[in-house]
């Protein structure tokens, strides 16, 4: 029976061999290896002697990655986008006013005569000059005195689309940092495992040295040998997935913190092995409705189509506007007969409007916006029940791998001390190699075991963090 240890890679082996620890049973008696599961992305990989080493903490690898994702631009672009549509609305409240200059080039008419008996006859230009050339200048202002309060609910509505958009962008921003730890942790398990692996490669090593001597004296078979030799060889075959494999996180990484590609990223243990801070379930279960950022944007999305009804009703009132116009022309057609010369005027006036059809059509545009309000108050309450879900889920996961912690490191103290009992009755011939290899392979697997544990016990917690909306890394 063949079975596998997790793959891990380290960018320090230059031989590129390719390393896979198996276990041969003895007698259909087979030895369980415990393997290490990890979340690893495909990708391109990349020789490791071209990597450039930067070490960086778990916040700094946060920092970098919202600098860089083009997400965080995308959705920072729509959050300014409704600033500006806010500011343009807001600019409505001001009055219009208008200033215009022209100058207009009459074609020449025919004079006409009019006749009076007993008088000679008069050209129609005597009564009203021919002005071929008129000039204007005008100004005009003019501003709504009331429209049903259709500006006042159109602001709360961008208002409460603008919160909305910003809450999405919080939203985004931790999305894209648990991302970022997810693969962070993952580099952890890899770098980590792969320093056990050439622990216990040079363990094999000195193991196929031993029996190579007791072979030589006798107190051991070629078949021992060989035992020993196909181990370290699979081992060797598992070195190189090992490097891949973080090669490629590596490379990912490079990607999503905008760092330049082929730097090998070297992890900050202590950012995954700090203590961290938590709270009683109840804590994280009253408060989410107010700090989850996804739960305050679909609010907002709430108050926004409430806003959009009322704006709606809105037409059913009439209008009020007033506006005034000066005008400073040359000639003056309010002035007769016209002279060839500026003269002012100006006029005042108020104007009341009612749409007899907005009665007809307020009704489908209520319906509308009802229905918007109705989807946004159902995927609130969908959302709402998921996070609850969410976070008593998180939170027992964490709970749980704390608990790993310490049966893992329970089992590293039991494999350490077998290891030992089993090595001292080989070298003393009472015990088979076989059963030192066993030890060895449950050596191994024990220390893999704590890495991972540990590993997941810091992307549980920030899973859980995240659920209940109070995300940090600090």
């Amino acid at each position: 029976m063949i079975v596998e240890v997790a793959l891990f890679i380290h960018p320090s082996d230059e031989n590129g061999k390719r390393k896979l620890i198996q276990k041969h049973s003895k007698k259909g008696k087979s030895l369980l290896l415990v393997t290490l599961g990890l979340i690893l992305s495909s990708g391109t990989v990349f020789a490791a002697d071209t990597l450039k080493y930067k070490v960086l903490s778990l916040d700094s690898a946060i920092t970098m990655g919202l600098q860089h994702s083009r997400q965080m631009q995308y959705s920072s672009a729509r959050v300014n986008e409704s600033k500006s549509s806010l500011s343009d609305l807001n600019n409505r409240i001001v009055p219009d006013l208008d200033l215009g200059v022209g100058y207009e080039r009459l074609s020449n008419v025919p004079i006409e005569y009019i006749n009076f008996p007993g008088f000679p006859p008069i050209p129609s230009n005597a009564f009203f000059p021919i002005i071929l050339n008129n000039y204007s200048a005008t100004a005009s202002i003019s501003e709504s005195l009331f429209n049903g309060f259709q500006w006042k609910y159109a602001v709360q509505n961008m208002q409460f689309e603008e919160k909305s958009s910003e809450y999405s962008l919080e939203n985004q921003k931790n999305n894209i940092s648990l991302a970022i730890i997810m693969q962070y942790v993952n580099l952890f398990k890899l770098q980590r495992a792969y320093d056990v692996i050439e622990e216990n490669l040079k363990q094999i090593g000195a193991h196929v040295d031993e029996v190579s001597d007791f072979t030589k004296h006798g107190l051991a078979t070629q078949n021992d040998l060989l035992r020993t030799q196909l181990q370290l060889s699979n081992a060797q075959l598992t070195e190189l997935d090992i490097k891949n494999q973080i090669n490629t996180v590596s490379y990912n990484l490079d990607i999503m913190l905008g760092i330049p590609e082929g730097t090998g990223v070297t992890v900050d243990s202590n950012s995954i092995l700090d203590s961290k801070s938590v709270q009683p379930l109840p804590f994280y279960m009253n408060g989410y409705l107010q700090n989850r950022s996804d739960l305050k944007a679909l609010d907002m999305q709430q108050k926004a189509a409430e806003a959009m009804i009322k704006e709606t009703q809105s037409s059913l009132y009439p209008r009020l506007s007033v506006g005034a116009d000066y005008d400073y022309l040359r000639p003056n057609p309010r002035i007769v007969p016209p002279i060839d010369q500026f003269q002012p005027s100006w006029d005042i006036g108020f104007k009341i409007t009612y749409s007899i059809t907005g009665l007809y059509d307020n009704k489908n545009k209520t319906d509308v916006s009802r229905a918007r309000m109705a989807e946004a108050k159902a995927q609130f309450d969908d959302l709402s029940d998921n996070a609850k879900m969410d976070i008593n889920k998180e939170y027992l996961q964490y709970k749980e791998s704390l608990e790993k912690i310490d049966v893992a490191e329970k089992s590293l103290t039991q494999a350490q001390e077998n290891y030992k009992i089993v090595k001292s009755k080989y070298d003393n011939h009472i015990a088979l190699l076989t059963d030192l290899l066993d030890a060895d392979n449950f050596l191994l697997n024990a220390k893999i075991n704590l890495i991972s544990s540990r590993a997941d016990a810091t992307l549980a917690y920030y899973s859980m963090l995240k659920s209940a909306g109070v995300f940090t890394t600090k």
